[in-house]
């Protein structure tokens, strides 16, 4: 991840970890807190690992893939379309 997305992601992860953490009542609910924390941030971390690299990628060939024909065009006007949609989605105050 690029422009700081990691160290939000490691407090994100705190954060979620704690909350899971705070529900255990007993030492053997500890893996099952482990297994739900799990569950709930590997599809957030892996959407935002394929959208960094996706703009890392950008950065690097976009001057390039703008000169495909049709290509070039489609991606930036879908990139352009879809933006706030993912963002929306990504920053949430609920993580």
């Amino acid at each position: 991840p690029t422009w700081g997305r990691g160290g939000c992601q490691a407090t994100e992860d705190g954060y979620r970890l704690a909350e899971e953490l705070a529900t255990v009542k007993h030492t053997k609910d500890i893996e099952g807190a482990l297994n739900t924390y799990y569950m709930k941030r590997i599809p957030r971390t892996t959407i935002i690992q394929v959208i960094a690299q996706l703009g890392s990628d950008l950065l690097v060939d976009f001057d390039k893939m703008m000169t495909i024909p049709l290509v070039g065009p489609f991606f930036l006007t879908m990139t352009q379309l879809s933006m706030p949609f993912i963002l929306r989605f990504l920053y949430t105050p609920e993580f």
